[in-house]
């Protein structure tokens, strides 16, 4: 069933423009037929009672557990190309609560004023798509970008790693105990991070893991990790 995220104002369904002509022009959706909406954080069945204007009423509470079971935050260096956006999407079905871009010294990527903010209304309508598509009943916060020295006053997850290619793989497990209220994950840009950084990294909580015994992209390394987070949360 499709879902939506919406405001419910009086009884009645508000939805964005552009799920409006979704619902109407792409799904072609009737008189009586039913959607998901999720707002403030809750699930409701709703019907279409009109089509033209259109009228949707909640007609059901329902329960979900989709969410994972404590806030995952993802601090993701700016990269090149669309990496960006499949970061996004991926870490929003991923589970993930917020995301932190980042701005390293060997990012590739530079955002200037005048891009910001055109860049964030993307990324997060991108994951809007992302968490209706999978179900989900957040929408993930995404912020920055920041710099490397400024995650200090970013970041307050209880438990906070740092993916890097020279630790080594004798380094403590990256294991979640499921008792975390929050969780957070660090990946480094295309030119890898540098030393100076992690130490910097270190020095605000984050603790030093390796992915394994290849190199990976960035953008494979985000899901990587974000998949080992959700795995071992939802056991």
């Amino acid at each position: 069933m499709q879902r939506y995220f919406a405001e419910i104002i009086n009884e009645r369904v508000i939805l964005e423009d552009d799920d409006v002509h979704h619902l109407l022009n792409v799904l072609r959706a009737k008189i009586g037929e039913k959607i998901e909406v999720v707002s403030g954080g809750k699930l409701f069945l709703a019907e279409i009672s009109k089509a033209s204007p259109l009228e949707i009423n909640p007609i059901e509470n329902l329960d979900d557990n989709s969410e994972l079971k404590c806030k995952v935050t993802l601090y993701y260096c700016l990269s090149k190309g669309d990496k960006n956006d499949f970061v996004v999407q991926k870490a929003t079905e991923l589970g993930v609560s917020k995301i932190v871009f980042v701005s390293s010294k060997r990012c590739v990527v530079k955002y200037d004023g005048k891009d910001v903010d055109k860049k964030i209304a993307r990324f997060v309508k991108i994951a809007k798509e992302a968490a209706e598509q999978c179900h989900r009943l957040i929408v993930p916060e995404i912020v920055g970008p920041f710099n490397v020295d400024q995650l200090g006053k970013v970041n307050n997850e209880e438990v906070s790693f740092v993916a890097y290619e020279e630790e080594s793989q004798h380094s403590p497990s990256f294991t979640i105990s499921g008792d975390e209220n929050s969780v957070g994950i660090f990946i480094g840009p295309e030119g890898g991070i540098e030393e100076k950084e992690v130490k910097l990294l270190n020095e605000f909580g984050f603790k030093n893991i390796s992915l394994g015994n290849r190199i990976l992209r960035t953008e494979t390394a985000a899901v990587y990790a974000l998949s080992v987070i959700a795995n071992q949360l939802e056991k």
